[in-house]
C-alpha cells in the first residue's frame, strides 16, 4: 500500500473520530486542566488516560495565549516605553511581567 493511500486512510478515520463535550462542574474541569498541566498533557489527552485510553500524542509544551486589540498594544508599548509598531517587543516586555509576576506570588 502506497503512503499516500495510509496516510489518505488514516485522515479518513480521524474525520469519522467522534468529538465529545461536556457540561462538568467548575471544580471537575479545574482539576482535569491542573492535572493535565502537571503532567504536560492537554485536557484531551488527560481525560483519554483518565478513561485507560490510549495517549497519542507526545507531552506538550503548554502555551498561554490571549488576544490585545491593536489600541491594547498602543497602551502596553506606551507603559513600557517602546514604539507602538513593535509587536515583538511588546510581547517580550509582557512575557517579562508574567513571569516577574509568578517569582513576586512565590
Amino acid at each position: 500500500m502506497s503512503d499516500n493511500k495510509q496516510t489518505w486512510q488514516k485522515q479518513e478515520k480521524a474525520v469519522r473520530a467522534t468529538q465529545l463535550a461536556f457540561d462538568l462542574s467548575s471544580e471537575v474541569q479545574k482539576f482535569i486542566k491542573k492535572s493535565a498541566i502537571d503532567e504536560e498533557l492537554t485536557p484531551s489527552d488527560m481525560i483519554r488516560r483518565i478513561l485507560g485510553l490510549e495517549i497519542k500524542s507526545k507531552k506538550t509544551r503548554q502555551r498561554l495565549s490571549f488576544n490585545l486589540s491593536d489600541d491594547e498594544i498602543i497602551l502596553l508599548a506606551q507603559r513600557f516605553g517602546i514604539s507602538d509598531g513593535d509587536k515583538r517587543m511588546v510581547k517580550q516586555k509582557v512575557a517579562d511581567l508574567l513571569i516577574q509576576h509568578v517569582k513576586d506570588s512565590k
